[in-house]
């Protein structure tokens, strides 16, 4: 354990140095954020009604620009791609280190590095905008607390969902493809293009079924209050299913591959 956590340390202290990717980032989240509360804001004064109340969906909409890069599942590092490709991979499994955990460890460190380098700048421009457009504060302590535990379990769901897709790479010839299939998949219905209250009532029944729902949607709907508590509970039992699930079948299937692994050159 010590071994992975001091790569996280080392990790995390490489990725705050890329201030200016994290400068950029932020505006990107700013002007985002900005597009997305005009285009909702045209739609509710249209009259029709929705799942969401006006002041619940600025404050989604806000909580998933400050928090993106650590609920982005297009992750595809290229470090860990490189070695999958080049056959670089055959070094790092010699390692007396179980190479799912040091990936994991891996993106676990360029996720926090990342969010702490962007979030506070956009919380801060959030609360102080006009009582109309800005973030509003947890509906209660309880929300707040099952935010914070939910979108930490959320982060840990969303590495292992991609650690999966990382194992399965080495079964593929086009590692890309499947990421980017993945990722686009992922973000949809986990409510991160459109927040599930807004879509049909048969999509919204596949995203419960789904787990990515998990890492995006349901902490940001319980902090502003539009998933009960009793149903926050639950989704917690919910939530520790599929990190057991797909940590379990990551570790499977990196197992299985890295047996029958074949790395040409040399």
């Amino acid at each position: 354990m010590k071994a992975y956590l001091s790569f996280i340390k080392l990790r995390l202290g490489v990725g705050l140095q890329y201030r200016f990717a994290a400068v950029a980032g932020m505006v990107t989240q700013l002007f985002f954020s900005a597009m997305y509360i005009m285009m909702y804001e045209a739609y509710y004064r249209t009259g029709v009604s929705s799942g969401m109340e006006w002041q619940q969906l600025v404050t989604y909409l806000w909580l998933y620009q400050a928090f993106f890069y650590l609920t982005y599942f297009n992750m595809l590092d290229p470090e860990i791609h490189d070695s999958i490709v080049t056959g670089q991979v055959s070094y790092e499994l010699i390692r007396p280190l179980n190479i799912y955990w040091l990936w994991y460890a891996k993106l676990f460190a360029k996720k926090i590095a990342g969010t702490l380098l962007r979030f506070l700048p956009v919380i801060v421009v959030a609360v102080l905008l006009p009582y109309h457009y800005s973030l509003k504060g947890p509906v209660s302590l309880s929300a707040f607390l099952l935010f914070i535990a939910t979108s930490c379990l959320g982060v840990i769901l969303s590495l292992a969902i991609a650690m999966l897709i990382y194992s399965l790479m080495f079964y593929t010839t086009s590692s890309k493809g499947i990421f980017s299939v993945y990722s686009v998949i992922a973000e949809f219905f986990a409510g991160g293009i459109i927040p599930i209250p807004f879509m049909p009532v048969i999509l919204q029944k596949i995203c419960y079924l789904l787990p990515f729902r998990l890492t995006v949607d349901l902490p940001y709907r319980l902090y502003c209050g539009n998933i009960s508590i009793a149903e926050g509970i639950q989704s917690i039992f919910i939530q520790l299913i599929w990190i057991a699930v797909t940590i379990t079948g990551g570790l499977w299937v990196m197992k299985h591959a890295s047996k029958k692994l074949v790395v040409q050159g040399g």
